[in-house]
């Protein structure tokens, strides 16, 4: 359903806010169009919950959004799985290429309501937001009507649980998002600045207060609604606040009870308080907007009409005195919940029932655009197939060298690269080949080598496709891996290791192993490359003279392998599910790390070299403590086998790729979720 729309300051643009109702769905999303020729610019999905307000910055080149985001503590393998928490975040999107450039999480679980209003010169927020909480009502007994007391102490006392909820309104830094008042409001619900900037107006029930921005001080209470008020409007002078008030009453049928909403229209004069205008006999009023020049005043719902009733919008004129009714759908299924106008009061954008927006040119009265929920085509991602179960795995993940951004790579050969801050896929590059028998990724993820069907295929990030380079003589590859610059690729057929440019051009050729080698991996300064054979030798060769500078004897075929930073230790698992870390200097192991039930399938290092994680077929990764030799900490979740390892540039995160074609995103820290990437 669509919760906001908004023009940008030159009406070229219209933005759209969508989402799931309840945020469980952990779905929502921004439409930006083209007001001019209907087109999508941009489709922000960024977001695991509503999307519940929006407004630009005054020079158009920021989007902020509020939202309402759903977590699950552990890996969520349905769609309408509840066992989690809400909280509101604010994001800072450019608004030219949909990018994310900043985002807020706020304070306190169970956000239940949000709204960020901008204010006019760009540099305040107002945000409103309602939280809930739980608690439970105790009854000693239930009532029993055939005792003669009225109780039943047979039985156990009962707890039913009871809803609360509380609210806050606060001013931010609209740069930053940091608190400047915290306002004493009870519970807010529409709020709008003035368009000077001096005053915030805040809907409480049936009241409206007036507030300074400057000292968050209240100004004015304006009373006098026969209703709880559900829509305001300043005029463009400051000067008037247009505010819709409804009551609702019920009306019995044969078989249904009817609930009918009654608006009333009132014009308030800022300065004094007092009511200028009231208009009676509206409808059922849901929004409202003055022109630009203040002259018209649109209000918009369910317009009386014959004795029934139609939904559309109805135009006042205070100069000519004149009303003007636009119909817009047959009832209150189409009812007008929003809209608004743009800053040269040629267009006028509202929605038509919970998930339709149409666009009115004002001066030829007609409808000129109309965007439903289908209209992105196949550009958007339902949300329940986020968690459609499947066996296919992630076999290298990466984060980006800024640490905004997280590849990975499938067995299907399928490359995806998401910004794990939203949760949002950036880009994705799906196979036409063969599925891939060997998969390597750079550190920083901007590069991934494959083998498949006899042939390497190698992609940049610069690249639409991956090019293919035919491997002859190297029919038979055993192993993989890609230099973290990705500028040189490490191949070995059986027991012979070859070194490659991207181009497929040969570098160099290694000596001959003692057996098949099976795993490949480059130290990070790319200097030194570590092969291991079947029969546990690891050679450590020097990429430049291509000699061998170190020989270990761990005496156990390597099911992973890595390098730490410092390119002076190895980290070597077993197939008894061990983990050992080898000193380069002597060639002797430094400890033997053991917690795991089933062979361990990846290796990394955190960028300071003090933790090193472990994944594992028995679908848990392990976080050592490398100096001490203990473990930190076991994530647990993952449903299949970790078969992938990435830390972030700053440490803090972890990335696992495992089945279902996810990777999921951990806390180093705590150990939580942060977030599952599909």
């Amino acid at each position: 359903m669509v919760f906001a729309i908004t023009f940008s300051p030159d009406g070229r643009t219209l933005a759209i806010a969508r989402g799931a109702r309840d945020p469980v769905y952990r779905f929502g999303r921004i439409e930006l169009w083209d007001t001019g020729t209907g087109k999508l610019r941009h489709l922000i999905k960024g977001f695991d919950g509503p999307v519940r307000s929006i407004s630009f910055s005054p020079d158009g080149q920021t989007l902020i959004s509020s939202s309402i985001e759903f977590r699950t503590a552990k890996i969520q393998q349905k769609a309408r799985a509840r066992e989690g928490v809400t909280f509101g975040e604010l994001k800072w999107w450019d608004a030219q290429t949909g990018e994310l450039k900043h985002k807020l999480v706020l304070p306190g679980e169970g956000s239940y309501a949000i709204q960020a209003t901008q204010s006019p010169d760009g540099k305040q927020l107002a945000l409103a937001e309602t939280f809930w909480e739980q608690s439970s009502l105790y009854f000693p007994s239930v009532f029993d009507p055939q005792s003669s007391i009225g109780l039943d102490l047979s039985t156990r006392p009962n707890y039913w649980p009871r809803f609360f909820y509380k609210s806050q309104v606060k001013l931010l830094d609209a740069q930053t998002g940091e608190a400047t008042f915290k306002l004493d409001v009870g519970q807010p619900g529409a709020t709008t600045f003035s368009p000077d900037g001096s005053l915030l107006a805040v809907t409480t029930g049936k009241e409206i207060r007036l507030l300074s921005t400057q000292t968050g001080k209240e100004i004015r209470k304006l009373k006098d609604l026969k209703g709880t008020a559900n829509a305001i409007a300043f005029s463009p002078s400051s000067r008037s606040l247009a505010v819709v008030s409804t009551r609702y009453e019920r009306e019995y049928q044969e078989h249904l009870i009817k609930i009918i909403g009654i608006s009333e229209v009132k014009l308030f004069d800022v300065t004094t308080g007092r009511v200028t205008l009231r208009l009676k006999e509206v409808g059922a009023v849901n929004s409202l907007a003055f022109s630009p020049d203040g002259r018209v005043l649109v209000v918009g719902g369910v317009l009386p009409e014959n004795k029934g009733e139609v939904a559309g919008m109805r135009l006042y004129d205070f100069q000519t005195l004149k009303i003007k009714d636009l119909p817009t759908g047959a009832n209150y299924k189409e009812a007008v919940d929003s809209l608004t106008i743009s800053r040269d009061g040629g267009l006028l954008a509202f929605t038509s029932g919970p998930a339709t927006v149409k666009l009115l040119d004002i001066q030829k009265a007609l409808i000129t655009r109309t965007w439903d929920a289908d209209s992105v085509g196949d550009a958007v991602e339902r949300p329940t197939s986020r968690f459609l179960l499947t066996v296919t795995r992630v076999l290298a993940v990466a984060f980006s060298a800024d640490g905004t951004t997280v590849s990975g790579e499938s067995d299907h050969g399928e490359i995806k690269m998401w910004d794990h801050r939203t949760g949002e896929v950036k880009r994705e590059l799906n196979s036409e080949q063969e599925d891939p028998l060997l998969v390597a990724a750079s550190l920083d993820g901007r590069s991934f080598a494959e083998v498949s069907q006899g042939e390497l295929l190698f992609w940049n990030v610069k690249s639409d496709a991956k090019r293919t380079v035919p491997l002859a003589g190297h029919e038979t590859a055993t192993a993989l891996a890609l230099s973290a610059d990705g500028q040189m690729l490490a191949l070995a057929d059986r027991s012979a290791i070859t070194l490659l440019l991207p181009t497929g051009e040969v570098a160099k050729k290694l000596g001959v192993q003692e057996g098949v080698v099976g795993r490949l991996a480059f130290s990070s300064n790319g200097r030194l490359l570590a092969g291991a054979d079947q029969f546990g030798n690891v050679k450590i060769w020097s990429v430049q003279s291509g000699r061998v500078e170190k020989t270990l004897a761990t005496q156990a075929q390597a099911t992973a392998m890595v390098f730490a930073p410092n390119g002076q230790t190895l980290a070597t698992a077993a197939a008894d599910n061990s983990v050992s870390i080898w000193n380069l200097q002597t060639g002797l192991a430094q400890g033997k790390f053991q917690k795991h039930d089933a062979i361990v399938n990846a290796l990394a290092f955190s960028p300071n070299g003090q933790w090193l994680a472990s994944g594992s077929d028995d679908r848990t990764i392990v976080l050592w403590e490398v100096a001490a030799g203990k473990s930190k900490r076991t994530f647990k979740g993952h449903e299949q086998t970790v078969t992938s390892l990435a830390f972030s540039p700053d440490g803090r995160l972890l990335a696992s790729g495992s089945g279902n074609a996810s990777v999921v995103v951990w806390e180093v820290a705590t150990g939580r979720l942060s977030r599952v990437l599909k």
